[in-house]
């Protein structure tokens, strides 16, 4: 299940799946304003968050307050998977990526520039020997096909526990190169965030709050939705998929603490990148009817039924209109 595929070259794209043109300028605008307003509402529920948490003071609520917390982690790489993409502006590129940098890259220890430096092969070269996301996961055992749902839900379990912290940090911060080897100016902004950190911390004594609820999410909870993420985006397969791509609809509940701001549009983001997170349910409505994409696009129906049947071996469901998931695409929350 997991034998590589060419991903279709972006200038030759069966007819059945180009977009008018007029429609693709439309969908393919910047969206400055709404990635700011995103990204202040998690920052907004990670605050909040631990506030609770702390004025509670009780067991159940520090364990509950560190597992939502990495949902919001989560939410913030996603939009700085956005701002990689240049949407909040392509003409200004330098105040593009220092915004993603600040307030969603730096503060998960990455920089928009490290994520980009692999992510736009991984575009071009989807799920290929080429891709460095594909080369380096299918050597691991975890990204190997089919697994029953009992293994899967025991990695998920070990990823809750730390179990992979050291070498998922590792491979993300430095192996990736997501950390190191940056220009000039992402590492002054990387020294501005560290210095404010241990300055604020050292202020007001926040050392504690920083490792409970900033640092353990990161490296239990946060690990286990990035991988059951990753897998649902190119492993797994039962069959190829568009662009070497899955896309999983999910309902309100999986949307918002598995799969935000619309990244279950995973085949729809690859097919046309330039497209922002808060326009793929449009783009997703331009494709599904039409028969190249009836006929050739995975669409799997949540990733915690739909997809953990499909990398057990399982069958996928047909790619059919479901009127009942799209309800859950109009929330900001979501998309």
């Amino acid at each position: 299940m997991n034998a590589p595929v060419k991903a279709q070259p972006r200038d030759r794209l069966p007819a059945g799946l180009q977009i008018e043109r007029d429609l693709l300028l439309q969908l393919s605008r910047p969206a400055p304003v709404r990635l700011l307003v995103q990204a202040s509402i998690e920052w907004a529920w990670i605050v909040g968050t631990i506030a609770l948490a702390r004025h509670v003071d009780m067991v159940w609520m520090t364990i509950a307050a560190i597992a939502f917390i990495a949902t919001r982690q989560h939410a913030l790489l996603m939009l700085m998977h956005e701002f990689s993409h240049r949407q909040f502006s392509r003409t200004r590129a330098g105040l593009n990526d220092a915004l993603g940098d600040f307030l969603t890259a730096i503060p998960l220890f990455i920089t928009i520039h490290g994520f980009r430096r692999d992510h736009l092969q991984h575009h071009r070269v989807t799920s290929t020997a080429q891709d460095p996301n594909w080369a380096t996961a299918t050597l691991n055992e975890r990204y190997q096909f089919p697994k029953s749902r009992p293994r899967m839900a025991w990695l998920l379990m070990q990823h809750c526990l730390g179990i992979f912290a050291i070498r998922d940090v590792k491979g993300y911060l430095f192996d990736s190169g997501m950390a190191v080897n940056t220009p000039r100016a992402t590492q002054l902004r990387q020294a501005a965030v560290a210095l404010l950190v241990v300055g604020v911390a050292s202020m007001y004594q926040l050392w504690t709050v920083l490792a409970l609820y900033w640092l353990l999410p990161m490296v239990t909870v946060l690990l286990a939705l990035l991988y059951l993420r990753d897998v649902g985006e190119h492993y797994g397969m039962p069959e190829p998929g568009i662009e070497a791509s899955r896309t999983v609809l999910v309902g309100p509940l999986e949307g918002f603490l598995i799969a935000p701001h619309a990244v279950g549009f995973h085949a729809e983001h690859h097919l046309y990148p330039s497209v922002p997170f808060c326009r793929l349910h449009r783009l997703h409505e331009a494709l599904r009817d039409r028969p190249e994409y009836k006929a050739k696009a995975l669409v799997t129906r949540g990733y915690l039924r739909g997809l953990l049947g499909e990398t057990a071996g399982g069958q996928h469901r047909a790619a059919e209109h479901d009127p009942a998931l799209d309800a859950s695409h109009g929330s900001p929350a979501i998309r």
